[in-house]
């Protein structure tokens, strides 16, 4: 079980780093949509788009 002061400090954490926060939910989600949702033309448009992404993080 979670106590008040955690609860107190995750929110406080949240609120003070808005963006770590988004990313972190953005990873989530992406992460659940590959494992429950996605089907294989959706896996092969994601592999392609981050092959591209890698590719121009690269150079």
């Amino acid at each position: 079980m979670v106590t008040q002061a955690q609860m107190r400090a995750t929110r406080r954490y949240k609120k003070r780093h808005p963006e770590k926060n988004r990313l972190y939910q953005y990873r989530s989600n992406a992460r659940t949509f590959i494992k429950h949702y996605a089907n294989l033309e959706d896996l092969d448009k994601l592999i392609s788009l981050a092959q591209e992404q890698k590719a121009k993080l690269i150079n």
